[in-house]
């Protein structure tokens, strides 16, 4: 019975370690996706492709993010399982992101105040498979 007690109370120490081990880098990769940009009455409008290329150390997340072909700084913090960043633009206030990973997607919003008029978009994103070599 001791043993038994003394193998329970081990595993109840080392699992929320092997949780922690498993989800902390979980943002890191590449994600390929759309993003869904509401219009300014609200309605959705065509999926655009979007691409995250991401970096989660600890609480850090760095990367660049954006179209294919316009990639742009990533800066931000993962806290309870949720993503907060930001895409810096050369010019003009930044893309703010919320997203979370749904059944193995990167899913959540994203909101772009400019000149007092403030856009929203749906994001959902699969992982990219890793290139062949």
């Amino acid at each position: 019975m001791k043993t038994i007690t003394a193998i329970a109370l081990v595993l109840a120490v080392l699992a929320p370690a092997a949780a922690t081990a498993q989800t902390s880098a979980a943002f890191t990769g590449t994600w390929e996706g759309t993003y869904t940009l509401n219009g300014p009455d609200g309605t959705p409008g065509a999926p655009r492709p979007i691409v995250f290329d991401l970096t989660q150390k600890g609480k850090e997340l760095t990367g660049t993010a954006g179209p294919a072909d316009q990639q742009e700084k990533v800066v931000g913090t993962v806290a309870d399982g949720k993503a907060t960043f930001d895409i810096l633009m050369p010019q003009g206030p930044p893309f703010k992101f919320s997203l979370t990973i749904v059944k193995g997607r990167l899913q959540g919003d994203m909101t772009r105040e400019n000149n007092g008029t403030v856009r929203q978009a749906k994001v959902d994103a699969a992982k990219a498979a890793p290139a062949k070599k």
